[in-house]
């Protein structure tokens, strides 16, 4: 394992100030001073970086968060954790499909058959969920500047399902958003476009046991030590609305049978596309705030 510390200073503009008139007229733009913390595990395999504010003093609040930006994160206060996975230094590379090889799904779902769509796709997640990230939070939690009963973990797309696994393999992660990922994988497979648009699913018997072992709507109860957040857009094609619907219908029972309503909440937005817009990011800092500030009992 490797670290480093970096001092380091970063200017962010509130607005894009005039080119003309008096210098001294325009408003200064705010800066904030935080601290880059960086290391690699799992050999290398895992890169981590950490943006951790001066102020405020003592352990604070970390959000494992892979949406963009990071400074609304720092500046509420709270540690921003980003990671990647080196998956070459994990694996043998893959080879590349002939051209006249039949191929089903598209892109991430692309699969040599019908019967094991998605497979690799689903398995990456899985690892990074039960895996990678509990590795990364073994060390977040050694971090004197990080307090671990308040952690958080963000995604969208890829990323969401991550984190709705990870939090369920995970009981350290208290606070979750899931934007534009669902925890049914099955209905997933059948209806995105980038799998089987809607053409009946066929999987192995292996491979479909085993997705039912890692889609959280197979057992909710996983996920109701935390506050969890999902939040999807209606017409997205990657990402079917029944699907997300089939899990925060799951999620909304399993979190009410626990007496725990108020941690989960569902969101869908009429917006089309598949992506992360102000809405899903201004819900997700209010949830972030409503729930760091006095984090879940875990009971």
């Amino acid at each position: 394992m490797r670290w480093r510390w970096i001092m380091s200073v970063v200017v962010l503009l509130a607005g894009c100030a005039s080119r003309t008139g008096d210098p001294a007229a325009r408003p200064e733009a705010p800066t904030t001073s935080y601290l880059v913390k960086e290391t690699t595990l799992v050999n290398g395999a895992v890169a981590v970086h950490l943006d951790i504010p001066f102020q405020p003093t003592g352990p604070k609040p970390a959000v494992i968060a892979l949406l963009g930006d990071s400074h609304p994160i720092v500046a509420e206060g709270w540690v921003a954790v980003t990671y990647s996975v080196r998956w070459g230094l994990l694996r043998p590379p893959q080879p590349t499909p002939a051209p006249d090889q039949t191929v089903a799904g598209k892109w991430v779902l692309a699969s040599p058959s019908a019967d094991i769509i998605g497979q690799q796709y689903l398995r990456d997640i899985a690892a990074t969920a039960d895996t990678y990230l509990p590795a990364v939070i073994d060390w977040l939690v050694a971090q004197p500047e990080i307090d671990p009963t308040r952690l958080a973990i963000a995604g969208s797309s890829t990323n969401g399902f991550i984190a709705l696994r990870a939090a369920a393999v995970d009981r350290r992660l208290g606070v979750v958003v899931a934007i534009a990922a669902c925890g049914d994988y099955e209905r997933f497979l059948q209806f995105s476009e980038m799998g089987m648009a809607g053409k009946p699913l066929a999987l192995s018997p292996a491979y479909a046991q085993w997705l039912h072992s890692q889609e959280v709507i197979s057992d909710p109860t996983q996920l109701t030590h935390a506050a969890v957040l999902m939040i999807n857009r209606s017409p997205d094609p990657l990402i079917p609305v029944s699907c997300a619907d089939e899990t925060a219908r799951v999620l909304t029972d399993a979190f009410t049978r626990a007496g725990v309503p108020q941690r989960f909440r569902y969101l869908r937005f009429d917006t089309e596309g598949h992506g992360v817009g102000g809405p899903e990011l201004a819900e997700t800092m209010a949830w972030l705030k409503q729930w760091l500030a006095s984090p879940p009992s875990t009971g």
